[in-house]
């Protein structure tokens, strides 16, 4: 663990690091470095002994068998699965959404939105995150999950998703014109909140949206400059039902409804054409790759190298964990280099570098925060990882990125910074009390299944192995 002292007379914080990766000048690592923060910003990045002599601090993170980094950025999550990690196992997509999540969603209250948030919050945290696109859905429980994030003192965008056509259960779909103001009165109540939570907006598939919906959305991004966060081309499932419904894939469909931009967020971006890449790169969107969730769902491997090329964004997220079956944004880097390398048979198709680069800078274009947050430079806001280098997995060191991507996890997380302020330390949460949230978590998850069973007659997976 990092050693920390504290005195009481200066208000500076002063990391000293075996290892410093700023992101940006780029694959540039220094060593023996040190990070100075003052206030909510970075004041001082460079060798250590330069630091002593220019900084005295009231606070020392002696990180001295350690490697920081950027806080990472989690660009796709849903909160609510925290607590349903691993209830729909064996099926794709659109089976699993209606068969297991969907029952589920179907059956939490506000409280249990609320802990279900906190939990994945605790995850996402002890995993280096220090921003994360929440992509909230249903009618019900923004409150609650709004509530979480402003009190796990991340940075946030909440992502209120829509559900309109083809959707089995009544009960999650919604009217256009309801859900619209919906979102509109979120906007008036969250965003730009302390400057740090920020609503988007969400229609949650082409294909469970009308055209008049997903225009609409459109028209309501353009006026309160929102990001339209999609789940785009994710399956061969989703794509078969958005040509049924429209004649058309999601990405021609999108770029056809004059709907791609540079706020436009294609989530996945799995089951797509050279063209369609093409035309997301013309229009300046930003795809959110989730590789361990298109692994376990069989969704198809995204053609990530391709968007590279062509110079689309592409930013990284764990997706929700009920199809991950984490928040380790440390694991999402790794299999973001090695499942490329493996479909193209080819062993530097995407590096460490790249990995990094998309849970932390690319996070940050994608948001609009990239002049802000994303890399470790003179007059940026202070959101920090620290990760241990010193266990026998990662130990001993050659490389430290590739300590990180290839061998680290989100145990080794030690210290997590967010706009100066220290919200893991030493591996312990200091914002929630980990130990009952996790009890009420547990609790939460037994009655939501046992709703689900009663109210929809909903038989998972899983139990036909328990005895």
């Amino acid at each position: 663990m990092c050693s920390i002292t504290r005195w009481i007379l200066m208000s500076l914080i002063i990391i000293e690091a075996r290892y410093i990766i700023p992101v940006r000048p780029r694959q540039k690592i220094i060593r023996n470095g040190a990070i100075v923060i003052d206030g909510d910003r970075i004041v001082y990045i460079g060798k250590a002994d330069e630091a002593k002599l220019k900084y005295h601090s009231d606070t020392v993170i002696r990180a001295h068998r350690h490697v920081v980094i950027p806080g990472l950025i989690n660009a796709h999550n849903h909160l609510f699965q925290s607590i349903l990690k691993n209830i729909g196992i064996d099926m794709e997509l659109v089976s699993w959404l209606r068969t297991s999540i969907h029952p589920t969603l179907a059956s939490f209250t506000d409280d249990d939105f609320y802990i279900a948030a906190k939990w994945g919050l605790i995850e996402n945290i002890k995993s280096g995150v220090t921003t994360i696109i929440e992509n909230h859905y249903g009618p019900r429980g923004y409150d609650a999950v709004a509530r979480a994030l402003i009190e796990s003192r991340l940075r946030a965008v909440l992502a209120r998703g829509i559900y309109e056509l083809n959707v089995l259960l009544d009960i999650l779909k919604e009217e256009p014109e309801k859900a619209l103001a919906h979102v509109e009165s979120l906007v008036k109540k969250y965003h730009g909140y302390e400057n740090r939570l920020w609503i988007a907006i969400a229609p949650m598939h082409p294909y469970n949206a009308s055209k008049e919906l997903l225009l609409k959305a459109k028209e309501l991004s353009d006026k309160y400059e929102l990001i339209y966060h999609t789940h785009t081309a994710e399956s061969v499932k989703d794509q078969e039902l958005v040509v049924e419904l429209h004649g058309k894939t999601d990405v021609e469909l999108l770029y056809d409804l004059s709907i791609l931009g540079p706020r436009f967020h294609a989530v996945h971006g799995v089951q797509v054409s050279p063209r369609e890449v093409k035309l997301l790169a013309e229009a300046g969107a930003h795809v959110i790759h989730n590789p361990e969730s298109n692994m376990y769902l069989g969704s198809g491997v995204a053609p990530i190298p391709d968007y590279m090329e062509s110079g689309v964004n592409v930013a990284l997220g764990t997706d929700g964990a009920g199809s991950n079956n984490n928040n380790d944004m440390i694991e999402a880097m790794r299999f973001a280099v090695l499942l490329h390398r493996a479909a193209r048979k080819h062993p530097s198709i995407v590096t460490a570098w790249d990995a990094l680069e998309m849970a932390t800078i690319n996070g940050a274009k994608a948001i609009g925060l990239e002049n802000e947050i994303g890399s470790l430079e003179i007059g940026k806001k202070a959101d920090i990882t620290i990760i241990r280098l010193d266990k026998p997995h990662t130990a001993p060191v050659t490389d430290p990125l590739g300590a990180i991507v290839y061998c680290a996890n989100a145990g080794d997380v030690d210290t997590v910074i967010v706009n100066g302020e220290i919200v893991l330390e030493s591996g312990r949460i200091l914002l929630f009390e980990e130990e009952k949230v996790r009890e009420e978590a547990e609790k939460t998850q037994l009655r939501i299944l046992d709703r689900a069973r009663e109210k929809f007659g909903t038989k998972f997976p899983f139990e036909k192995f328990i005895i």
